[in-house]
Parts: structure tokens; C-alpha cells; sequence
């Protein structure tokens, strides 16, 4: 099994994060593989063209509110003692049109209904109190425009709507097809295995009672990533055995895109992952300053990624954050900025961290409401508590040679967003 001092020997080099992207990066080549897919379902992956506008939006002038489509020049005049009678010659409903009315001429519209040519105004329903026959009396004067969507006002042919290296959203996933873009060119999704390696981990809750521990940091990531832009391959489970560990990783490499492997990287005396990677891998990067964390690395083999994500919670979320999802988003050709929400907060009690100053250190925290913003609350835990993130919106990161952010420090609080699900819960009263 070797020792310490063997090809398991403890990580003494800790690289800045940068160095260790910007190297593996070099190695890894993005993937260039545009698929052309119907828009409303295309909603999450990453546009690989920007999406230009076919037309304006409205196309024609278009009615705000139900009511009388009519030329404004036939209000002129008009009052509650001098009433304008139009005649009313026909309905247009929503995104209905009509020919063209002349003087004197009124059409029932509906919201949404494109004005007829001639007409440049809407009379609200609510407004028209009297209706003599097929005629609507009309008792003021009404200017060009009033309660009408001017045509293009929304949207103007050849404008861009979405960049190459977006997310698309499902909202602009509406927008575009409404204007007719039902098919647009995206990246296709990251395939990513997700590897656990120990003797301890299983999928059956049964097991637990046996002395067990649930795979659940694998299915966690698998969540995660499916928030994201990729196609997460369901979570295996691999024991403590360098033959069954290198088998493995060679059966994830040809089937995926991206490895990330989930513990099997610290220093004991049966953590083989890393000999094995260096066996096989063209790259291999451990130990980087990042606390908690710093027992994470990358490789690259057969020209693939693979992130080593530590075993403990804290580390594996955090080696998530700052090595896969960069590496991840490289090979989209996007930048991970989207997917992260920045908030300012001031924090409720000290954050005190005198550990590995020259390291980017991480604290989760929790978010309240207060007058004018929000509250942070340190969540500060062992590396093992799943509980200080599970309860946490966002973390807070400690610059090099900072070790302490005093209460009341504002702070920058970075959210995840693919650790959300339905929203950030921030039930507390405004303080």
C-alpha cells in the first residue's frame, strides 16, 4: 500500500488557483461541437452563435388595452357637450389585423390587436360610456399614440439579442420565439462522469446500519451540474483498489467529456487516486491555495480534464467552484461570471481565519434581509459540516494575508446559482 514517504507521500506545493487553471487550460482544447436545436428546449446550454433579431417586435402598431382603434384627427374637437360620433365597422382581436378605416370610422380591438392602417389611437373600453347604435360617442380629444405599443418599440430588426457564450434563459427563449427564431445553434451539453472512490460509500440507505456512509456528495455534484450547461453521467461509486481506481478513470475518459473524481485525494496511506493519475495522465496538478480545499488538483489525460474534488464537503464545494466550473466552462468557450450572483452584506459577527494566509480562504454564509440590503451570517464549521452550507446562500472569500473581516465589515457575498433550486429562502423579518 506504500506509506507516507511512497508514491502516497503527503502535498507540501500549493499552487495559486490561476496558475493551475491557466496550465490545465493550455491542455485542454474546447469542444466546438455546435448542435442546432428547437429554441424553448435549447433553454440552459450555452448559445454558440449570437441570436440576431428577424424583425421588429411589435411588427405594426398594437393596442395596449381593449377598446376602439381610431384616428386621432377624429377626436379633435370633441366634449361632453360636443360629442364626436364614430361608426364602429368591424373587431380585431389579439394579434388579429384590419384593413384600412378612413374618417370618422372606428374598430373594436382587443389587447394585443395590430392598430389598421389609418388609425393611430385607442380608446379604452372603460372610456366609451355611451355606444348609440353602431356608433361610439367620443367626449374628448385623443392624442397620436395613446394606449398603443408603437411598432419596433420591443425589438428592432437586425438588433442582437443574445450573444455567443450565453446561457439561454427561458425567458429570451420566449422572446426569440415569438419573433420566429424557433431553432438556434448551441453547444452541445459537457458530458461529466462523477467518480466517489472509498471502501466506505454506498447508494443503499439500507447499508448505513453496517457501518456505510451514503454517496451523497456524488449526487449532489450531479444535481449541480445539471443546473449548469452540461449532461452529468449518473454517479458511480469505486473502491479503495488501484486497480479497480485506474479502470475507472479510463472508462470515464472514453465516455465523457469531463472526470471529476470525488475524495481518494488526501494524504492517507490507501488515498490512491493520485499515483494512479499520475500513471496515466499527460497533466497532473495537486495542491492548490485554496482553504478549505487545498488537497484538490486537475489532470489532464488523453487530452480530457479531470478535477480532483476532496472528500470533505467544504473542500469539495469549493474546488467545485474554483477549479471545475472554470475548467467546465472552458470547453464551452463561456465565462463562469453568469453563473455566479454577487451581493453585498454586512456581516453580522467577526470572521476570524488566521489558517494559511497566503491562501484564498472561504467562508459560507447565511443571508438575512435589514433595512437597506442584507445581513451575513458566518457559517464557520469543520470541514465535514454539511449542515454550514446546507443553511448558507453564498460564501465569502478572504484575500491572501487578510485574517480577520471585522461585524459590520461589508462584505461581497458570491452565490452559486446552480446551488439554488427554487429560490435563496431568506424568510427572516427586515431587521
Amino acid at each position: 500500500m506504500g506509506s507516507l514517504h511512497g508514491p502516497y507521500r503527503a502535498v507540501t506545493v500549493f499552487r495559486e488557483i490561476s496558475e493551475v487553471l491557466a496550465e490545465a487550460s493550455a491542455k485542454v482544447k474546447p469542444l466546438d461541437r455546435v448542435i442546432s436545436m428547437r429554441t424553448r428546449d435549447a433553454v440552459g446550454l450555452i448559445l454558440a452563435r449570437d441570436v440576431v433579431a428577424p424583425s421588429d417586435h411589435p411588427p405594426l402598431d398594437m393596442s395596449h388595452m381593449d377598446g376602439f382603434a381610431v384616428r386621432s384627427a377624429d377626436t379633435i374637437g370633441a366634449s361632453e357637450k360636443e360629442p364626436v360620433f364614430l361608426k364602429v365597422v368591424g373587431s380585431i382581436g389579439p394579434g388579429g389585423r384590419h384593413g384600412k378605416i378612413d374618417e370618422g370610422l372606428a374598430v373594436r380591438i382587443h389587447t394585443g390587436g395590430y392598430l389598421p392602417q389609418g388609425a393611430d389611437t385607442v380608446i379604452r373600453q372603460e372610456d366609451v360610456d355611451l355606444v348609440v347604435g353602431d356608433k361610439i360617442v367620443v367626449t374628448r380629444k385623443y392624442e397620436p399614440l395613446e394606449n398603443v405599443v408603437q411598432a419596433g418599440s420591443e425589438v428592432r430588426e437586425g438588433e442582437i439579442l443574445a450573444r455567443r457564450g450565453e446561457v439561454l434563459g427561458p425567458v429570451m427563449a420566449s422572446l426569440l420565439e415569438t419573433l420566429g427564431v424557433t431553432s438556434v445553434e448551441v453547444e452541445s451539453p459537457v458530458r461529466v462522469a462523477i467518480i466517489s472512490i472509498g471502501d466506505e460509500l454506498t447508494d443503499d440507505p439500507a447499508k448505513v446500519r453496517e457501518g456505510k456512509i451514503l454517496n451523497t456528495h456524488g449526487h449532489l455534484i450531479y444535481h449541480m451540474l445539471g443546473r449548469l450547461f452540461c449532461e452529468p453521467l449518473k454517479p458511480v461509486i469505486v473502491p479503495d483498489d488501484p486497480d479497480r481506481i485506474r479502470g475507472a478513470l479510463m472508462d470515464a475518459v472514453r465516455e465523457s467529456d469531463c472526470v471529476l473524481t470525488i475524495g481518494g485525494s488526501s494524504v492517507g496511506d490507501i488515498d490512491f487516486l493520485a499515483a494512479e493519475l499520475k500513471r496515466v495522465a499527460e497533466l497532473f496538478i495537486q495542491g492548490v491555495k485554496l482553504q478549505p480545499g487545498r488537497v484538490g488538483g486537475v489532470a489532464v489525460i488523453s487530452g480530457k480534464p479531470l478535477v480532483m474534488l476532496p472528500g470533505l464537503i467544504h473542500s469539495t464545494l469549493n474546488v467545485f467552484n474554483y477549479l471545475a466550473v472554470p475548467i467546465l466552462a472552458t470547453l464551452t468557450g463561456t465565462k463562469i461570471e453568469q453563473f455566479f450572483l454577487k451581493v453585498k452584506a454586512l456581516l453580522d459577527s467577526e470572521i476570524n481565519f488566521p489558517k494559511r494566509r497566503n491562501f484564498k480562504r472561504i467562508v459560507w454564509v447565511s443571508l438575512s434581509l435589514r433595512k437597506g440590503g442584507y445581513l451575513a451570517r458566518p457559517n464557520i464549521a469543520d470541514a465535514s459540516n454539511i449542515r454550514s452550507i446546507a443553511i448558507s446562500h453564498g460564501y465569502v472569500e478572504l484575500p491572501p494575508d487578510v485574517e480577520r473581516i471585522g461585524a459590520g465589515e461589508l462584505v461581497d457575498v458570491r452565490i452559486p446559482l446552480y446551488l439554488l433550486d427554487t429560490g435563496l429562502n431568506i424568510f427572516d423579518k427586515v431587521l
